[in-house]
């Protein structure tokens, strides 16, 4: 059981994140603690709840931009009647805790929105909205690395059935979601080519173990935007890169105070500023220095040291960047 100030502080991320889940009502701490989030009581047994039921996998392609397609794990007849492309790049996007991928703000329909207007990719959403509306957080983040092998196991069924390989799959989570691409990436022996985690959740993973959370050993490179400060998002250094867009600090350019000064929406930035980073590089150039007040004092390192938050990045780099962005 949570201490005093586990449950205060688990109590304001509940309060901070319910504004965003549509048709929600929360009454009090149990309601959220118990996982009672308005979209249904729950009243099952999360134990009970099989991971191959609940967790889908929808792939867009430029030629369907906004008609998916299932693709299921271990079920390659399914890659064709899909219509993926193993000789193209693929972008696996997975959504946090009372996200989904079905919303028009949610992360996989901003970025495919995105990767659609340049690229011609395969763009596959993780939808595992059944844990992360109907359960509790703690429960949500016990079920994180069951559902990062399931994601594995849908990467092998491509690698093996495809001209697919590890080298054209990126990985970009949000939140809880960054973790569960962690898992995955454990489950794959730090083999894929490129994971991003998008303000990596922090309550519950803070104090873990690498093995235990996104770590830099989980791809071949793996590259992180922090953009809160207070409870929600990770704010220290666990990819072999890590972008702080104005520190990474709550509150970010165009929040309010509400939500704890601000702290739900500059979560969201994380993902926001990353979707604005596929068609606008040059927005996000971030140099390499030791801390965000050496930044502002032009006290950085030399400034060819530098990359772009988002899409860009150079993967032969390392360290912590910073970078000022409205």
């Amino acid at each position: 059981m949570l201490s005093s100030p586990g449950r205060v502080q688990f109590l304001l991320l509940c309060l901070q994140l319910s504004p965003y889940v549509s048709s929600t009502q929360v009454y009090s701490f149990d309601d959220l603690f118990h996982g009672k989030t308005g979209h249904y009581e729950s009243t099952v047994d999360s134990s009970l709840i099989n991971v191959n039921e609940s967790v889908t996998f929808w792939l867009y392609t430029k030629e369907r931009s906004n008609d998916s397609r299932r693709m299921v794990p271990d079920n390659p007849k399914s890659l064709v009647s899909s219509g993926f492309d193993g000789s193209k790049p693929t972008k696996i996007l997975i959504h946090g805790w009372l996200g989904d991928s079905e919303k028009a703000d949610s992360v996989c329909l901003v970025l495919k929105t995105e990767y659609f207007a340049l690229y011609d990719y395969n763009v596959v959403c993780v939808d595992w909205s059944v844990m992360a509306f109907d359960f509790s957080y703690f429960t949500a983040r016990m079920r994180c690395k069951e559902i990062g092998n399931y994601v594995a196991v849908m990467i092998n069924t491509m690698t093996e059935n495809t001209p697919q390989s590890n080298d054209d799959i990126h990985i970009i989570g949000f939140s809880m979601g960054a973790h569960i691409a962690g898992y995955t990436g454990k489950r794959l022996e730090g083999k894929l080519q490129r994971i991003t985690g998008l303000d990596p959740a922090k309550p519950m993973f803070s104090m873990k173990r690498p093995a235990e959370r996104l770590d830099r050993t989980d791809a071949r490179f793996v590259d992180v935007v922090h953009t809160t400060s207070l409870v929600l998002g990770q704010h220290k250094s666990i990819g072999i890169i890590d972008f702080f867009p104005n520190g990474g600090n709550t509150k970010q350019p165009g929040c309010g105070y509400e939500y704890v000064y601000g702290e739900v929406c500059s979560h969201y930035k994380a993902y926001q500023f990353y979707a604005r980073s596929i068609r606008s590089k040059d927005e996000f150039k971030s140099i390499k220095c030791n801390k965000w007040e050496d930044f502002k004092e032009s006290k950085c390192e030399d400034s060819e040291y530098y990359t772009y938050l988002g899409e860009s990045a150079n993967i032969s780099l390392s360290g912590n960047y910073y970078l000022s962005v409205v």
